[in-house]
């Protein structure tokens, strides 16, 4: 809308002939000021009933003057009055215009508020969502720590029952060699048992009834026999044990005294023979060992597999205690052999131990 007022020139003497000119010119005033009318705004906020009343008053008044005075006072305040609506709908507009403005700024600052706030509340969600994924992993973790759990008492009865499978075995193991060792205890050194065998008193009375004499002693010890306990139970391991003493007895005669020293060793006093010597006998006897023996258990056919090591000592027989500390060294070294079918001889002189030398099979 042009910011120029409607301005109107009327003459100041109308012509009694003109009275067509007058009604155009009517009709043109008419026409701008219902031109100027339709540019009014609806609302309270613009006096567009009070304009109007006022335009239509002065356009009444122009219209109903007859002489050129009148007309030209009316068209005179007619302009006025148009010329204040437009300046007031010039105003409105400008407010309106600062106004709609100031919204649109409001506008601009909510949208970016909002949009701090929605990358805000992005930013929390996206923390929120870390917070739990972590109460996830922390609840897998537990779960996995309650399956470790359970999978860690599973396993401690396992072992707690398999302990105690193996302390019952060990028992009944311990209960057999208990009765090997009465069997032998209860053998006297007088007489041969039912098989050959005379326990260990009969060995330590034979050692100290013959002070003056040298003589050798051989400890045959059952290698890995706590092997053969467990496999095949401590009865077969006393079948061993008598059948090493008749392979011994095959060898060196059938008068050789054999001695059941332990539970795992047999011996025998062999007077007036040298270590050296005997080391070829054993060596042989050795050898004789079969590759297995069967035996019989509740109508089943089994087998078993032994093999012994040999420690040779030499006493002088000159005192009493000759023989006895013999055995001792003698027990000692075969405890501490390593290894299947080990031959160890001792060499002595003037009373002492001076080496023992040693042969694998």
């Amino acid at each position: 809308m042009s910011s120029r007022p409607i301005a109107l020139e009327l003459a100041h003497g109308l012509p009694s002939h003109a009275a067509d000119t007058r009604a155009a010119l009517d009709g043109v005033v008419d026409d701008l000021v219902a031109l100027l009318e339709a540019q009014f705004p609806a609302g309270p906020d613009f006096p567009a009933d009070a304009l109007r009343t006022r335009l239509s008053q002065s356009r009444e008044r122009l219209r109903t003057s007859e002489c050129a005075p009148d007309a030209s006072g009316a068209g005179r305040r007619l302009i006025g009055d148009a010329s204040q609506a437009y300046a007031r709908l010039s105003a409105h507009a400008s407010a309106r215009e600062a106004e709609f403005t100031g919204v649109i700024r409001l506008l601009r600052e909510l949208v970016d508020g909002l949009r701090g706030d929605a990358v805000a509340f992005r930013h929390d969600l996206i923390r929120s969502s870390e917070r739990v994924a972590d109460l996830t992993q922390l609840e897998d973790i537990r779960t996995l720590r309650r399956a470790l759990n359970r999978e860690v008492d599973q396993l401690r009865q396992c072992v707690q029952q398999g302990e105690r499978q193996e302390a019952a075995r060990l028992s009944r193991v311990a209960g057999d060699l208990r009765k090997v060792d009465e069997t032998m205890a209860q053998a006297t050194g007088i007489g041969e048992g039912s098989h050959g065998l005379l326990g260990r008193p009969a060995l330590l009375r034979d050692l100290a009834a013959e002070p003056h004499a040298h003589a050798s002693i051989v400890i045959c010890r059952i290698d890995e026999a706590q092997a053969i306990v467990d496999g095949h139970g401590a009865p077969v391991l006393e079948r061993v044990i008598i059948a090493l003493a008749h392979l011994l007895k095959g060898s060196f005669g059938n008068d050789t005294r054999v001695y059941r020293s332990s539970t795992q060793c047999v011996a025998m006093l062999l007077p007036r023979s040298a270590a050296r010597q005997l080391a070829q006998q054993v060596r042989k006897v050795q050898a004789r060992v079969a590759p297995e023996y069967e035996y019989e258990r509740n109508g089943v056919t089994r087998r078993v597999v032994f093999t012994f090591s040999s420690v040779i000592a030499h006493t002088p027989g000159r005192t009493a205690s000759n023989g006895v500390d013999a055995l001792a060294r003698a027990e000692t070294q075969a405890e501490g052999v390593k290894g299947l079918s080990q031959l160890q001889t001792e060499s002595s002189g003037l009373e002492r131990l001076v080496d023992w030398f040693s042969s694998a099979g």
